[in-house]
């Protein structure tokens, strides 16, 4: 069996066995939004991975690269429901009134809504939209250039039959995401008191940036020795850019959503937020990497 096809339904098991965990009564009382991270980490995982296998599924009769995989549309069409899903969360945002409906929404959740003026806003009954600057339409091209890249990687991966780096890329941009957020919980704030951009994202912490972004760098490093053809220090560096690039786009989303006064892009992914919300370490580093995989590859 491939090495992908491994790492997906193993993958698949450890996440099914801690949201089963997690399940339990006395634990999903006392970790009430652990569990709901861990639901929606399976849901995410499960129609990811299913896509992938399918897209997978080879007709050996055909010799041409279209006919030869047959269902890879299917995880075609999967980013480009990311696409379409992050991009009413962008236009929400925009609007007025969904904007002030996704505030309620997230009110109701206990959630912090810093946008005092938004009320105001429609005293102006003729005023629907807010108006763009460019942060807004920084952060719209960066996601459509996500869509296009995730799009564009698969279809280089499936031609040079290197299947597994389009999971590693995926993947050692989540594992900053987890690394960061135990460092951070770890070390944060014992060296540097300072957080790490406290103006747009004030719980991040440099010791979290710093630390985790080399935890994750190692642990994507081992991952793509094993899913990818790469060398180990063509792996640790594509890892460690990828950690790197990831705070960078995290950091593009905390300051989108800051100036629109929300704390998560929506409410589809309990204990994440948004669709949005949880691919915003992918929005500058999969362009990058694909462009480099595209010429170097």
């Amino acid at each position: 069996m491939a090495s992908d096809i491994v790492f997906v339904i193993a993958l698949m098991i450890t996440v099914s066995l801690a949201w089963s965990v997690l399940a339990v009564p006395c634990l999903r009382r006392r970790l009430p939004k652990i569990y709901l991270i861990a639901r929606s980490w399976w849901l995410m995982l499960a129609a990811l991975c299913t896509c992938y296998v399918i897209a997978k599924l080879t007709n050996d009769t055909q010799d041409s690269y279209s006919q030869a995989y047959p269902y890879q549309w299917l995880l075609i069409l999967f980013f480009i429901l990311i696409g379409l899903r992050g991009s009413y969360e962008i236009k929400r945002l925009w609007c007025l009134h969904s904007k002030a409906a996704l505030i309620h929404k997230l009110q109701a959740q206990g959630l912090q809504i810093s946008t005092p003026l938004l009320p105001k806003t429609f005293l102006n009954p003729t005023q629907h939209y807010t108006r763009l600057n460019s942060l807004d339409l920084l952060l719209s091209a960066a996601f459509i250039l996500l869509i296009i890249s995730l799009i564009t990687l698969q279809q280089l991966t499936w031609q040079r039959e290197q299947y597994g780096v389009l999971l590693f890329v995926l993947f050692a941009s989540q594992f900053n995401d987890i690394a960061q957020y135990l460092c951070g919980r770890l070390l944060g704030r014992k060296w540097f008191k300072r957080g790490l951009a406290p103006t747009v994202s004030p719980n991040k912490s440099i010791e979290g940036a710093v630390f985790g972004s080399l935890c994750a760098a190692i642990l994507a490093s081992f991952l793509g020795l094993l899913l990818t053809p790469f060398s180990w220090w063509v792996c640790l560096l594509a890892a460690y850019s990828l950690a790197v690039s990831g705070i960078a786009g995290d950091l593009l989303e905390s300051a989108f959503k800051r100036q629109h006064g929300v704390k998560d892009t929506g409410t589809m992914l309990a204990g994440h937020g948004g669709v949005l919300d949880r691919v915003d370490s992918l929005l500058i580093g999969v362009p990058l990497f694909t462009l480099f995989y595209w010429i170097f590859g």
